[in-house]
């Protein structure tokens, strides 16, 4: 398990709502994500050279300690408007990456990220329903898997409810059938440490069975009919990586572009060669 001191330097808004609200790997878990993590993917590792990151100036230090570690951090190799677009948010530096990857999606693939740094897709992704309807295949597998395996009970008890038949009042228990989804997610908000751990470990083992090549190219494949043109670039996930340039990126946005150049001038990095947020459109 990675350390929590490695988490992941620099979040989307996305991923923001992910880690504040619902980023614990058991969540994950329990809502059927397919993890993308370097340990379970390790058969498919090649070395890549020049793959870019967008981050801000502070997490470009953050980004700078994870070099050289097993923690992926979600790049491009071609730019699109949808990523120009999304540097009015806060897009600051433009970095260089060298290292390794598992696992390369010709488009985006809008992947989530955990307390852990470890990135996962959801079923219910916005980028594509056919690789939604990918995930939501292993998701029915592997909760079912778990639901044996953890005998999760699905039943559950909503009290007594009150009915009138033939004139007369009644009273009995409702009984309903929850979701894999739900009652593992309900199994485990109740679980000790140790049910937990034996989730994890369990949910990883079966997840390396079920993630191979096949499914890899099948993912790749359905990722490219995006439900969004704009987001054309692709994504690359890269670790062991090493930082080898870093541009700051001018906005469109003259009041965020003063912003970024007081701050660069405050962190000591004016000598950065600049790019331009147009210009990351057309790598």
């Amino acid at each position: 398990m990675t350390k929590s001191k490695d988490l992941y330097p620099m979040l989307t808004f996305e991923e923001y709502v992910n880690v504040r609200k619902r980023n614990k790997e058991w969540q994950f878990m329990a809502d059927g994500y397919l993890p993308l993590s370097p340990s379970i993917l390790k058969e498919f590792e090649v070395d890549v050279k020049g793959i870019y990151h967008v981050t801000t100036i502070a997490g470009l230090k953050k980004l700078a300690r994870l070099q050289g570690k097993r923690i992926d951090v979600s790049g491009f190799t071609k730019g699109s408007k949808g990523i120009s677009q999304g540097l009015l948010n806060d897009g600051e530096v433009l970095v260089t990456l060298d290292g390794k990857s598992s696992i390369k999606f010709d488009r985006d693939a809008n992947t989530r990220t955990d307390r852990n740094g470890i990135r996962w897709l959801s079923p219910g992704g916005n980028i594509s329903k056919k690789l939604n309807d990918i995930v939501q295949g292993f998701k029915d597998d592997i909760l079912q898997k778990i639901v044996k395996k953890l005998e999760v009970p699905k039943k559950f008890n909503k009290g007594k409810e009150e009915y009138i038949f033939k004139g007369k009042l009644y009273s009995a228990d409702k009984i309903i059938t929850l979701s894999d989804s739900i009652a593992i997610s309900n199994y485990l908000n109740n679980a000790d440490g140790k049910t937990k751990r034996k989730l994890i470990k369990y949910y990883y083992d079966e997840a390396k069975k079920l993630i191979n090549a096949q499914l890899i190219a099948k993912m790749n494949d359905a990722v490219k009919w995006s439900d969004y043109e704009k987001f054309s670039h692709d994504e690359v996930l890269v670790h062991n990586f090493k930082i080898k340039g870093s541009k700051l990126i001018r906005s469109s946005d003259p009041d965020k572009a003063e912003k970024m150049w007081s701050k660069a001038e405050k962190s000591g990095m004016t000598q950065f060669d600049v790019i331009d947020q147009a210009d990351v459109e057309k790598l």
